[in-house]
């Protein structure tokens, strides 16, 4: 757990370029909707983002609710 975890949050993003998600190892797509985590705070920046396709978001949000 980090100190920065209550300023983390997940945006919907277009890709622009392929990626791959961090949970199952799928590629997600040029084109495709994926879910990146983001910051709050405008200064602090993540240097290696959590990128998670659509369907392990919602299963990630199913566990933790």
């Amino acid at each position: 757990m980090s100190k920065y975890d209550n300023l983390k949050f997940f945006k919907k993003t277009k890709a622009r370029v392929n990626h791959i998600c961090m949970k199952c190892g799928q590629q997600i797509n040029a084109a495709d909707f994926y879910y990146a985590e983001s910051m709050k705070d405008k200064f602090l920046h993540s240097l290696h983002r959590k990128k998670f396709c659509i369907k392990c978001y919602e299963e990630y949000f199913k566990n933790k609710i």
